[in-house]
């Protein structure tokens, strides 16, 4: 073979995608150990509490007693639409604005309704001089009672 040949056959070689071909195909198998009790699992739940995101890999029985371990707090406890992994900065974000800013957009509570001057009232009544959920049940009895 002439040498200009043999030279033109190794840059095609060289920069063809054949040149790959002689890769073996590999399969990844994924075996799952349960965190609990250290057998084979059959899922891994994903969670969060307290602002931070948690996941554990489970059997299905460590998986069904976690959910009802749960159940009766997600029974009472409010979804939040659209949470993404940038819920952190959304909420930081959200308290730089002014109160009466997060009142217009958010829903209408009774709290929410009355007047700085009530609210500072409502909360020496109540003794809930920190909180920040107030149920309008409580407010309405602050307002059955005179709005002491």
């Amino acid at each position: 073979m002439a040498p200009a040949i043999a030279w033109l056959l190794h840059i095609v070689l060289a920069t063809s995608p054949l040149r790959y071909a002689t890769a073996m195909a590999q399969t990844v198998i994924v075996k799952l150990t349960d965190d609990i009790d250290g057998g084979d699992a059959d899922e891994t739940v994903t969670f969060a509490l307290n602002g931070q995101k948690y996941e554990i890999d489970l059997n299905a029985t460590n998986a069904k007693a976690l959910r009802e371990a749960l159940a009766p707090f997600v029974e009472k406890a409010r979804v939040l639409r659209g949470a993404t992994d940038h819920s952190r900065s959304r909420r930081s974000a959200s308290r730089s604005e002014t109160s009466s800013t997060r009142q217009e957009t958010g829903p209408k509570t009774l709290f929410s309704e009355l007047s700085p001057t009530e609210k500072e009232r409502f909360r020496d009544w109540a003794k809930m001089p920190n909180a920040r959920r107030i149920g309008d049940a409580r407010v309405q009895e602050w307002i059955d009672s005179g709005r002491p």
